[in-house]
C-alpha cells in the first residue's frame, strides 16, 4: 500500500508539474504575441501621423483649427443666506 501511494504522489506530481509548466509556456507565447501586435499597431500610427503632418507641410489639408469657446464665463457673487 505504501508503494502504491509512492507512485500515486510520483505520478500527480509530475503531471502538476508539467501543467505549471505548460501553462507558463502558453502565457510566454501570448505575451510575445501581443507583444509583437503592439509593435505593429505602433509603427502602423506613427507611419499615419508621419504621412498626416507631410501632407499638412505640402498644403494638401489644412490642420483643423482648435475650437475657441463661444459663452462668456459669468462670474457669480455669493449670496447670504436668511
Amino acid at each position: 500500500m505504501k508503494e502504491d501511494f509512492e507512485k500515486y504522489f510520483k505520478k500527480h506530481t509530475w503531471i502538476v508539474m508539467k501543467l505549471i509548466v505548460v501553462a507558463f509556456l502558453l502565457l510566454a507565447v501570448g505575451e510575445f504575441y501581443l507583444y509583437r501586435q503592439v509593435v505593429h499597431l505602433n509603427s502602423m500610427v506613427s507611419e499615419g501621423v508621419l504621412q498626416i503632418k507631410e501632407q499638412i507641410r505640402e498644403g494638401q489639408v489644412t490642420p483643423t483649427p482648435t475650437p475657441t469657446p463661444t459663452l462668456k464665463t459669468v462670474k457669480q457673487t455669493p449670496t447670504l443666506m436668511k
